[in-house]
């Protein structure tokens, strides 16, 4: 019985490549009695045309599949990064009440949902690195950040570490105006 499927399906795909190959060449044909009729000035004006137009349709389809099935997991993807990084910067800076313990139960599914291995990886060493060592943690959160830019598309990782820290706990000192000029 299987034999006899296997073959119904290899002779019902080739009725349908036979049908495919017909409709191509029917088109074909169309397209050539089209340029049949245009002027010998006009022809290749119109070939070069269709090709860019094409292609041109192609590019835009592209473009606009990807932006549609990545742009909500992008955003979706961004904002438990960001929740959960100033969960952990809060709790660096010693803002201890302000954590709830069901958002971070909630962040970590999401986490788990659309984090990349890298930034699931680095998230579960600060996690488990806890809050004794502040030094270490201060360091795979700054690890983390750069592991979740990296995801995001960001490919200039050259901001030096420190600098995110700071940013990060708020210990950035702000300068005068007036020492600016």
């Amino acid at each position: 019985m299987k034999a006899f499927g296997t073959f119904l399906g290899v002779i019902l795909g080739l009725a349908l490549l036979a049908a495919l190959l017909a409709g191509g060449y029917a088109l074909f044909s169309y397209v050539v009695n089209l340029f049949d009729v245009l002027g010998p000035q006009l022809e290749p004006i119109v070939a070069i045309a269709s090709i860019v137009a094409l292609l041109c349709a192609v590019i835009i389809a592209g473009g606009l599949r990807a932006r549609l099935t990545n742009d909500g997991a992008v955003v979706q993807k961004s904002n438990v990064y960001e929740r959960l990084v100033l969960l952990y910067a809060d709790r660096l800076m010693g803002a201890e009440g302000k954590m709830d313990e069901q958002e971070l139960v909630k962040l970590e599914q999401l986490l788990a949902l659309y984090g990349s291995p890298k930034v699931i990886d680095v998230y579960m060493e600060l996690r488990r690195a806890g809050q004794h060592a502040e030094k270490e943690a201060m360091g795979l959160l700054n690890k983390l950040v750069m592991a979740m830019r990296a995801d995001l598309g960001r490919r200039d990782l050259s901001v030096k570490e420190r600098d995110l820290l700071d940013l990060l706990v708020g210990r950035v000192e702000l300068k005068s105006v007036a020492s600016l000029t």
